[in-house]
């Protein structure tokens, strides 16, 4: 989608631009956030995580979806049941502070 620019916007854009284009030759698996972030703080740049969005997908830029590593919103093996008494254990751990000593779990 080529959205059409102002010549004064297209012209504000284009350090901003090769400046993400030199980014992600360096990383290329970092999304918009972290090159934001690098470009806010490392590099000192006052720019916003919006327009640098809206800058990497007009320059297709983004690290394209695997499918494969996607995390999976279900299982797939059912939860054990036990056949015998005491076949599976459950533990639960709490912690307590206690004055001058320090915390202690339990």
């Amino acid at each position: 989608m080529s959205l059409k620019r102002t010549q004064n916007r297209t012209i504000a854009d284009a350090p901003f631009i090769s400046r993400i284009s030199e980014i992600k030759a360096d990383h290329p698996l970092w999304g918009y956030r972290r090159v934001w972030a690098y470009m806010r703080f490392r590099d000192g740049l006052v720019i916003g995580n919006n327009r640098v969005y809206r800058l990497m997908s007009e320059a297709a830029k983004f690290v394209p979806k695997n499918e494969l590593l996607r995390a999976k919103r279900f299982s797939n093996r059912k939860k054990p049941k036990a056949k015998v008494p005491n076949q599976f254990w459950g533990i639960d751990m709490t912690k307590i502070r206690i004055q001058g000593w320090g915390w202690v779990y339990f």
